[in-house]
């Protein structure tokens, strides 16, 4: 198993971040596309290629619609060029990077057709792009001149959950990337639908592809309750946007495991009392948004809404769990790590995971 780490986009630190995960055995840096929340991913990323010499540098993930997909194809070729031959795209249609502006995701048709655009570009380096009404053939030109690099070739992980974006990664993507706690029975269903999209496609398919999954992990420490103060500063923010999701209305509560139900209501509850213009009730959702936890909100990371959202439990447990996903076909864990505890975060899952797996 590959881990992986968030870094997210502060252009004081990408670089070092960067660098203090390659040095610690993650096999890739994802950097998160929310230009309302955090710095430029592409410049961001541009730093931490340019100081790093062996961890892949992704989107964790690109979002469309905030880009046309010609300058999505461009960009991380651009990255290609900086570091060729480590670099992957992660593509989706845009949860954080569009509902902070209040926006749904794309819809499926306007994704399919980016994702394909992309694709193209990505395979051929050209492709015919539909733009205000009008097809056009367009192409990467003065490829000799190394502007942007597509060899080696740039992966298209496709982000995925639902299942016509898992076909849609069958479709067009060189891997997956998900969300939510990953397990053997959920790996089972994403490759059989991601297969479908790929045998619709008329593309080969063994059974599997290489699989991402976005989530957050924490090391119980011998006699560690999973709700204590340590655990909570360490997965708070990643429960938090969760409990943002069932407040916002686009996680349905029913997905919640039951035993962790009553506290994602509590906290829609909370939120749908709070007296905060209709205009502003998004912007409020998105406060430290998987980067730190709101001090008012410290009270709903219980231990249940932990276990229902994170990886989490001894060092024993966790090894048994990530091998019995790695059989099941999972290739990266990428974990999120709070914003201000970023390297001991990192420091705990080499020390207590990647050195012992």
């Amino acid at each position: 198993m590959k881990f992986g780490t968030l870094v997210m986009p502060r252009p004081g630190r990408a670089a070092a971040d960067a660098r203090y995960a390659e040095s610690r055995g993650f096999a890739e840096a994802w950097f998160p596309d929310s230009h309302m929340i955090y710095g430029d991913v592409y410049a961001c990323m541009a730093l931490a290629a340019s100081a790093t010499g062996k961890i892949r540098i992704g989107t964790g993930i690109s979002v469309a619609s905030n880009r046309i997909a010609a300058v999505t194809a461009h960009s991380i070729a651009t990255i290609n060029e900086i570091a060729p031959g480590r670099v992957d795209l992660g593509f989706g249609a845009g949860h954080t990077g569009r509902r902070v502006m209040g926006l749904k995701p794309v819809k499926h048709a306007e994704f399919r057709e980016e994702t394909r655009v992309i694709h193209d570009l990505l395979k051929r380096g050209e492709t015919t792009s539909h733009l205000e009404g009008i097809d056009r053939k367009i192409r990467f030109l003065n490829r000799d001149r190394h502007f942007i690099n597509l060899d080696p070739p740039i992966p298209l992980y496709v982000a995925a959950n639902a299942p016509k974006a898992l076909a849609l990664a069958g479709e067009f993507g060189d891997g997956i990337m998900t969300g939510r706690v990953t397990t053997p029975a959920r790996m089972e269903a994403i490759f059989a639908q991601a297969g479908a999209g790929a045998r619709a496609a008329g593309r080969p398919w063994n059974g599997r592809m290489p699989c991402v999954s976005l989530t957050h992990i924490c090391v119980l420490r011998p006699g560690e309750a999973v709700d204590s103060p340590r655990v909570v500063d360490m997965t708070g923010h990643w429960v938090a946007a969760a409990l943002h999701g069932v407040a916002a209305g686009y996680v349905n509560a029913l997905t919640i495991p039951p035993d962790a139900r009553p506290v994602f209501e509590a906290y829609a509850e909370a939120f749908a009392r709070m007296e905060i213009p209709a205009d502003e009730r998004h912007l409020h959702l998105h406060r430290g948004h998987v980067i730190y936890l709101l001090p008012e909100e410290r009270r709903f990371i219980t231990a249940e809404a932990i276990r229902s959202t994170t990886l989490v439990g001894s060092r024993d447990e966790l090894i048994e769990q990530i091998r019995a996903l790695e059989k099941a076909g999972l290739d990266q864990l990428v974990i999120n790590p709070p914003l201000d505890r970023y390297e001991e975060c990192l420091d705990e899952i080499s020390r207590e995971l990647i050195d012992r797996l």
